[in-house]
């Protein structure tokens, strides 16, 4: 288990988790694109659709699979998304997939 990276803002929690896949090995290109490397002008919005959207639950199970110690957004959405004013639904759905893909990993992945 690793330690939830300290992280002050979103975009700082994007390019964290940017890092932190690319240093296990895993190359997040659809989260970049979708991201913009964090400098979205909307980044709140665009990353409360990557959580709620179904099919983004699909590439992540694969990559996880592959690379179980993988950070996710949901991980500091479920720690973080009320001071980053995030509504209650898609904070419950974040700790919700961020506790699946702890499953799939076979362990608690942070902490």
């Amino acid at each position: 288990m690793r330690s939830l990276p300290k992280v002050q803002t979103l975009k700082e929690a994007v390019r964290t988790v940017i890092e932190s896949n690319t240093g296990d090995g895993y190359s997040p290109a659809r989260f970049i694109q979708a991201t913009a490397n964090g400098d979205r002008p909307d980044l709140p919005s665009v990353c409360d659709r990557l959580i709620v959207k179904g099919e983004t639950l699909e590439y992540l199970e694969s990559a996880l699979r592959r690379f179980p110690t993988l950070l996710t957004l949901e991980d500091f959405v479920s720690e973080n998304g009320v001071t980053w004013s995030f509504s209650q639904d898609t904070i419950k759905t974040a700790r919700a997939r961020a506790e699946y893909f702890d499953m799939i990993a076979g362990a608690t992945r942070y902490k």
